[in-house]
């Protein structure tokens, strides 16, 4: 898995944790990744397909490994630019549900980032 399939599946995860993923969240995920980090090079299509096959603990698993593998291919611009979108994304309709949350908290803890500073930073201006 190179660093632009473990950013898609991330924020793959992130989408379908509230349910299924649809067309546009897809395509809106798609152009920030070539936005942000240039062309892919693998089938998102067939990504999900094989995610599909797995259950929550799969799901879980796969998910670790994506983010760590972005952690290590990644320096800190790209954790956060990452965790920006990823936290519009889970946000987009106006409330984060329980899972997104856990998630986002995961992936703040799997890369060492304090999601609850993160969070006051970016939410409430001049907060340390």
């Amino acid at each position: 898995m190179n660093k632009f399939q473990a950013a898609f599946e991330i924020l793959y995860f992130l989408s379908c944790v509230d349910g299924d993923v649809d067309q546009t969240e897809l395509a809106i995920v798609q152009d920030f990744l070539t936005s942000n980090y240039g062309n892919i090079n693998f089938n998102p299509r067939q990504i999900i397909n094989s995610l599909a096959l797995t259950n929550g603990q799969g799901m879980y698993d796969e998910f670790k490994l994506a983010a760590n593998i972005f952690k290590d291919l990644s320096g800190v611009q790209d954790k956060l630019t990452l965790l920006d979108f990823a936290y519009s994304l889970i946000a987009a309709d106006g409330y984060v549900t329980d899972e997104e949350g856990q998630m986002f908290y995961l992936l703040g803890n799997l890369w060492n980032i304090d999601i609850d500073r993160y969070l006051r930073t970016k939410f409430l201006p001049g907060a340390l």
